[in-house]
């Protein structure tokens, strides 16, 4: 059911999707989707929760990583990957006007954002420095465009651009 639902919010957006698109595409009643989830948010948190965990823990070892080219490294490696595992709905992450009205997902993702900021160029980080760092942070339209590379060869991509971007950036 989340596969799904994550590629008709990907494809349709998350305003556009129905619990009852996402049963008529899985072939079930809109009652065997409510079951399960009886709103888009919480299916829409379901996806995000384990991501957001994840980059907490991220961001928690990064600050405890004194180099700051191997915190930099670090946090690219981490959020790369998690970019590439669920490539599925990183175009939606940062994009979806519907996805952005819900206040727990937008003010955590925000929060979490700022803090990787901060960890990586301090607490007042150059314009140039926040340019870049919001530039490799919303990955969403490069993953929708590489979609035909492999797992292997998006991570590659996309560490080595990310790296370049905010190396040059980095004091």
């Amino acid at each position: 059911m989340l596969v799904t639902a994550a590629r008709l919010f990907v494809e349709h957006g998350f305003d556009a999707t129905s619990l009852q698109l996402i049963a008529d595409t899985m072939g079930v009643t809109k009652a065997n989707v409510y079951y399960y989830f009886h709103t888009k948010i919480e299916i829409l948190e379901a996806l995000l929760d384990a991501s957001i965990a994840m980059f907490e823990t991220m961001l928690t070892t990064a600050a405890t990583i004194d180099d700051r080219r191997a915190r930099l490294e670090f946090l690219v490696d981490g959020f790369v990957g998690q970019v590439v595992v669920n490539r599925g709905i990183s175009p939606l992450s940062r994009t979806d006007p519907g996805m952005r009205r819900h206040e727990r997902i937008t003010r955590t993702l925000d929060e979490q954002a700022e803090r990787g900021l901060r960890l990586l160029f301090g607490d007042r980080p150059t314009l140039d420095e926040q340019a870049a760092y919001w530039m490799a942070n919303d990955l969403g339209p490069v993953t929708r465009r590489l979609a035909h590379l492999s797992d292997d060869e998006l991570r590659t991509t996309l560490t080595r651009l990310c790296l370049r971007l905010l190396m040059s950036e980095s004091r």
